[in-house]
């Protein structure tokens, strides 16, 4: 028979489990619907006809980009989907925590998308850096003033990027840190804690991510 503690821990748990999965699933439906009606409201047609290139004549949705970041990009989000498949979709659809060959190809494909995601930070790094149009139309949101079209254009896709790279630390540490027994079993489902979470967030991000810059790469041809 099991204890008070055991039950609480495992009453803990279980409200834990149905927790991310209510919010994985509310989180991907909001995301999903908020990138389809964008995509209807304002069309790349119309788009097309209101955005104008950066000064010097350079196309501002980083139309061109390098055989290198090309590959690293489509090799990063190819991982990212599997990975998310093999860690979410028991958890979400069945409620079952990751195990057996679907747990091997989560393990052994996690190094690919790390390397691919710090391959990516280099080759985007400079395209993605924020111009002086960025920058005020960054501080213009964030003071909740009204924006010019021309400052705001291109915030979306490099603000994503970043914050795309800034969650793949968490996502990885989380992990590699739950490989070793040094933080207890407290410790080791903190940081399952942290990576489902992070990783979701990643996951959000990027998605809206890959909508933006297809979308821009649309107007450039």
């Amino acid at each position: 028979m099991k204890s008070v503690s055991q039950l609480e821990t495992d009453d803990w748990r279980l409200r834990t489990k149905v927790m991310f999965q209510t919010i994985s699933w509310v989180s991907l439906s909001l995301v999903l619907a908020g990138i389809v009606v964008h995509w209807i409201a304002s069309p790349s047609s119309l788009l097309a006809k209101r955005e104008a290139p950066d000064a010097g004549g350079r196309p501002s949705s980083g139309c061109g980009v390098g055989k290198l970041s090309t590959l690293a990009c489509a090799v990063a989000f190819g991982s990212l989907v599997i990975l998310f498949v093999t860690g979410f979709g028991g958890r979400l659809l069945l409620g079952e925590a990751i195990h057996g060959y679907t747990l091997m190809v989560h393990v052994g494909l996690a190094p690919v998308f790390v390397i691919s995601a710090g391959v990516m930070l280099v080759a985007w790094s400079y395209q993605c850096g924020l111009n002086e149009n960025d920058r005020r139309g960054l501080a213009s949101l964030l003071c909740l003033r009204k924006t010019a079209k021309a400052d705001t254009v291109n915030l979306g896709w490099k603000l994503t990027f970043w914050l795309a790279m800034a969650l793949v630390v968490p996502v990885s540490l989380s992990m590699v840190l739950g490989m070793f027994p040094i933080f207890g079993t407290h410790g080791q489902e903190t940081l399952l804690c942290l990576h489902q979470y992070s990783s979701l967030a990643l996951t959000l991000v990027a998605m809206i991510h890959v909508h933006l810059v297809i979308r821009r790469k649309a107007l450039c041809s």
